[in-house]
Order: C-alpha cells, then sequence, then structure tokens
C-alpha cells in the first residue's frame, strides 16, 4: 500500500535529447508541477448537417511539457540539478572525503529525462510519467528570514509519456538543510573561488534579512520544425537575465548611495551545514558584481525602516565568472 505522500521525482541526464534514460538521482521534494501541453486545432470545414465540431477534423499540431520542481537546499545530491540550472559544472578533491563542485554558465545547458511517480488514491500502485529532454528555463535560489533555504527549478520538457516502469527511488545518505541560522553575506573586494578554495569578499553585510537570486536562461524553446512528429528540437541558450532581491534593515548609508550612484558591488552569499573531512558542508552563491536597481529608505512609522532592494546581476568582463554556484561536499561526483 501507498499514500500520497508517497509521491517521487527522480533525474537522469540524457546522452540524446528528448531520448528518454531511467533517473539515477531522486530528491526530496516540496512540489510539483510537471503538465502536459498540446496544440490542438479543430477543423473549420462546412458540412451539411454538422452542428458542432466532428472528431475526425480534430488534430494535434505539437506537443510538449512544463513545470517547476520546487525543493529545500540539501546538502547532498543536487550537483546534478546546479549543472543543469547553469551549464557548467565540475567537482575537485580537496582533502579527505570533501569535495569541491563548482558550476558556472554554459553555453548549451544538459538535457534530463525526469520521472514522476504519483500513488493512487486506493493506495495499489504508484504510477510513472516521464519527461524526456528537459532542459532548465530559470530557476530562484531563496534564503528567507527564519526559514529552510528554497530552491524552485522550472523545466522546458520534450514530451510527456505515460512510462511503464517506476524506478526505485534511493536518497543521498547523510547531509544536511542549509537554512537562515547557517547563512551570512558578504560584499567588498572579492576573492574568487578556485577549483578547491571557496570565495570570500571583505566586508560582512549584516544587516540583510533575506535574500534570492533567479536566472531566466532565455532559453528558444519553440523549435518546432518538420519531421519531428510536432515534437521540439533542443533549446538553445540565450543571454542570460540574472536578478535578485534583498530585504535590508537601513543601518548605514551604503545600499541608498549604491541605488543614486548606481555604484557596483559584490556578493557572496555563504551557507554552512554540518562538519566535513575537511572544513563544513558550504553553499555558496557568488556574484562579482550587481547593480541596485532600487530602493532608497522610507520611513516606516515606529517600526524599523527596510529597503526592499532589487538588483541586477552583470558581467564586468572580467576574469570570474559573473555567477558561480559552489558547493562543498561528501558527494565525489556531481
Amino acid at each position: 500500500m501507498t499514500i500520497p505522500a508517497d509521491a517521487q521525482i527522480g533525474f537522469g541526464v540524457e546522452s540524446t535529447y528528448g531520448t528518454a534514460v531511467t533517473p539515477t538521482r531522486f530528491l526530496e521534494f516540496v512540489d510539483e508541477s510537471l503538465n502536459f501541453n498540446k496544440s490542438v486545432k479543430q477543423g473549420q470545414g462546412l458540412r451539411v448537417g454538422a452542428r458542432v465540431g466532428r472528431s475526425a477534423r480534430r488534430v494535434v499540431t505539437t506537443v510538449e511539457a512544463a513545470g517547476d520542481v520546487q525543493l529545500e537546499v540539501f546538502s547532498k545530491g543536487l550537483g546534478l540539478l546546479f549543472q543543469a540550472m547553469l551549464g557548467s559544472g565540475s567537482s575537485a578533491l580537496v582533502s579527505g572525503a570533501t569535495y569541491q563542485q563548482t558550476f558556472t554558465l554554459g553555453d548549451s545547458l544538459p538535457a534530463l529525462t525526469i520521472q514522476k511517480g504519483i500513488p493512487r488514491i486506493d493506495g495499489s500502485a504508484v504510477d510513472a510519467i516521464n519527461f524526456p529532454g528537459a532542459v532548465v528555463s530559470q530557476w530562484e535560489l531563496e534564503i528567507p528570514n527564519d526559514d529552510i533555504a528554497k530552491l524552485k527549478v522550472t523545466f522546458d520538457c520534450r514530451d510527456a509519456v505515460a512510462a511503464g516502469s517506476l524506478a526505485t527511488a534511493t536518497y543521498p545518505t547523510g547531509g544536511n538543510l542549509y537554512q537562515f541560522a547557517g547563512a551570512a553575506l558578504y560584499s567588498g573586494a572579492l576573492t574568487a573561488p578556485t577549483a578547491t578554495t571557496l570565495a570570500s569578499a571583505a566586508t560582512p553585510l549584516a544587516s540583510v534579512r533575506s535574500l534570492s537570486v533567479s536566472c531566466n536562461n532565455k532559453i528558444a524553446g519553440d523549435r518546432f520544425n518538420f519531421g519531428k512528429n510536432g515534437r521540439k528540437d533542443k533549446p538553445v541558450v540565450g543571454i542570460r537575465d540574472i536578478a535578485g532581491q534583498m530585504s535590508v534593515e537601513y543601518a548605514d548609508t551604503a545600499f541608498r548611495d549604491a541605488v543614486l550612484a548606481d555604484t557596483p558591488m559584490t556578493l557572496v552569499a555563504t551557507l554552512e551545514g554540518g562538519n566535513l573531512s575537511a572544513g563544513k558542508e558550504t553553499l555558496q552563491v557568488v556574484l562579482p558584481e550587481i547593480k541596485i536597481d532600487n530602493e532608497l529608505p522610507k520611513a516606516n512609522g515606529e517600526k524599523p525602516v527596510l529597503q526592499g532592494i532589487n538588483f541586477t546581476v552583470l558581467d564586468n568582463l572580467g576574469a570570474v565568472a559573473p555567477v558561480s554556484i559552489i558547493l562543498r561536499t561528501s558527494d565525489s561526483a556531481l
């Protein structure tokens, strides 16, 4: 017997876009909205006696699938997903059983097969649906105030197929959730990460209450061409839109002045988890240059003044990637 909470999500990396593979990575998830979309056209030809559209004149011209998977950010097993989000990933041994995974923007994105398992209401079975050709169109990493860090990944998929075989879910062992108490934010002079060293910045930002960073990969997901039976060719990547938000207590004039003068800033967000053989489980988001779009501080009655800051991530054409995600983990492979 199963219950509704026995739903599962698994991922596998495809060698050929749209050719489904068996999932090899299963992750705990909070919610999902993966759905099938078909373009239905109804023939409009007139016929004596016809008073409604005819079944024989209904056609499906194209199909695709899309949706979100929402997760709590965990210190194990996320390398495959981060590589799918950004495009490029590598793993290097730091020491003992501690590895550093580094993710930066790639010119193409890997295609995944996503398999979800949905339990029947009577508990008799969990049915599998495969989503081959899953490419990440957008993602958002959020570190809320007084909460667990969250990740939402939006997928553009080539198809949705009722799968006959449900893969057995096996989850990463050990690990910890990343959360508010283990978070810190820094700005100022940046020391860039290497394959085996973490990034750092000189100035702690102690008045920030929350942070989110989002990326739109600007994929061309409409590549429907002749000869593909109404299925698309692999989406290609455009110029990414990367942005973020912060809630900040008005403790000094740094953010105010950055709004007025359009001053560039560095941001390094660091979250720490449990102990590793060398150091701690760590997640870093490294943004060498941001510019703040708004806002100025406003009086807030008797309450502390908060700035709701929106920023844009830009490329300063330096040696450091415009966005990097770094993981310190006991996972030896992505």
